[in-house]
């Protein structure tokens, strides 16, 4: 009778602790239970040397968390010491963005940014894994993009993109499978051990948002304070609503380069002369939309239109080079097809996003073009590539995104981002556990490419008192040099 009772006991824990159908966060390749942390990984020694006004010096980490005395990887970390030693609180870590975008070098250039801070705040940037080991071509390393259209030839064009992942395995070998970016999060928790901090605040732009929320949600008894600047919607980029749209469908991008694009061109069409002499820029941006997808262009004119709302001082020269010849409707561009990526772009996002099938892919584009005829195709073709990755990290993270944190994330967003829609951020602030938005009222993508004084001085004050928050609806201006037409 005992056994009997036992035996009851154990089947009703294993039916208790095992995977349930209503956890989106649980994927096929990921084991179930609690999410991978550092383990028993050593903590590494870190030997700072004097590089310019900086201090320099590596971190060896594991390349799989799971074999923590298995292959390391050799990260650079560069940071900037307080300034004021008797009066210092920690360390922000900052994370420039891409995926793939180098930290060290950025921070050399990109500092001044940390000055509110620097008096009690080591600032510091970690290279992320993978921008270093990749490899997806015979000379640079750069991957082929997809050759191409999957509106013209379905099958060629996935042949091509299905070959860039496998041209990225054959070049990096086993560690392309664990470039996730919970493994970079594992990797920012084994520099704070090194740091011998309790904690770390972090500053995420871009792709660094998706950084911030991983760590945060991973070890969020270790997360001081958040900065998340242009931010990812975290459920769309994981996938876990719908892995049948392409990720950036599911953060409704082409909408907001239109929202983006409407808004400038209603805003040069009021500026008159200071903005263009054509006093149609509406008709301008609509004949040039007409012809790019009549001659087969859209692709080169949504990169260059995308590249001007990225920062609204680029964005008069975008008006002065519209044509001046009468609007032309737009009609579907067979020749549209995928944009270029880095290496370590591609190696960090085909393994963290659920992508579909080509099959999927293919039959959401015709809606995507006549829905978005500049936007849409580009924007449901950014990850093609990542179409049967070959190399996915059993140990990434999907969510959940909402762990007890020690203080509210402060979320930063532009208005108007051609990158990380305004919409994006708000429901990344949503999901988190505790969040506040501040709004920059402008055209940009971060804080980066739309510096606003008051957006820099409101996160200077949060991460050196995590409880000095912007009251809600705060919205700030951007600098002079961010409008486009003063």
């Amino acid at each position: 009778m005992r056994t009997r009772v036992w035996l009851v006991v154990l089947l009703l824990v294993a039916a208790c602790s095992g995977p349930t159908g209503s956890d989106p966060a649980r994927d096929p390749q990921r084991p179930s239970g609690t999410p991978l942390g550092t383990g028993t990984a050593a903590v590494p020694r870190l030997d700072w040397r004097p590089c310019g006004t900086f201090q320099c010096a590596t971190l060896t980490v594991p390349v799989d968390y799971r074999r923590p005395t298995g292959p390391t990887l050799a990260l650079d970390v560069t940071r900037l010491p307080a300034l004021d030693p008797a009066t210092r609180i920690g360390t922000v870590a900052v994370n420039y963005g891409g995926p793939g975008t180098p930290g060290p070098s950025s921070l050399r250039r990109l500092a001044g940014r940390f000055d509110g801070v620097r008096a009690r705040l080591d600032v510091l940037a970690l290279q992320p894994r993978g921008i270093d080991q990749v490899r997806c071509g015979p000379d640079d390393g750069t991957p082929a993009r997809p050759v191409g259209s999957p509106l013209a030839d379905p099958a060629a064009f996935w042949t091509s993109a299905r070959a860039v992942g496998q041209a990225c395995l054959a070049g990096t070998g086993e560690v392309l499978r664990h470039l996730s970016t919970a493994n970079a999060a594992r990797d920012l928790d084994l520099l704070r051990q090194a740091l011998g901090e309790p904690s770390l605040s972090l500053y995420g732009y871009s792709y660094g948002t998706y950084l911030g929320a991983t760590y945060a949600n991973l070890f969020p008894g270790r997360l001081r304070a958040l900065v998340v600047d242009g931010a990812l919607d975290l459920v769309a980029n994981a996938g876990t609503d719908d892995p049948t749209r392409p990720v950036d469908v599911r953060a409704r991008v082409a909408a907001a380069r239109e929202e983006a694009l409407d808004a400038f061109v209603a805003a040069c069409a009021a500026a008159g002369p200071r903005c263009a002499a054509n006093p149609d820029p509406a008709g301008r941006a609509a004949a040039a939309i007409g012809t790019a997808t009549r001659t087969g262009t859209s692709a080169q004119l949504a990169e260059r239109v995308t590249t001007a709302l990225e920062s609204g001082g680029r964005l008069t020269a975008l008006a002065r080079s519209f044509p001046t010849t009468a609007p032309v409707p737009p009609v579907p561009d067979p020749a549209a097809g995928a944009p270029p990526h880095s290496p370590a772009f591609l190696a960090v996002q085909c393994t963290d996003v659920r992508t579909p099938t080509a099959e999927q892919m293919t039959a959401l584009l015709p809606g995507e073009q006549a829905a978005h005829p500049l936007f849409g195709v580009p924007v449901a073709l950014s990850t093609a590539a990542c179409v049967d990755w070959p190399a996915i990290d059993p140990d990434r993270y999907l969510g959940p995104w909402n762990a007890p944190l020690p203080a509210p994330a402060l979320v930063v967003n532009a208005r108007y981002d051609p990158e990380t829609p305004l919409s994006d951020a708000r429901a990344t602030a949503a999901k988190l556990a505790r969040a506040r938005l501040l709004v920059v009222d402008g055209f940009g993508h971060t804080t980066l490419d739309l510096p606003s004084r008051c957006a820099t001085d409101v996160a200077a004050a949060y991460l050196l008192d995590p409880a000095r928050l912007p009251a809600e609806g705060t919205v700030c201006p951007p600098d002079p040099g961010g409008v486009p037409f003063p």
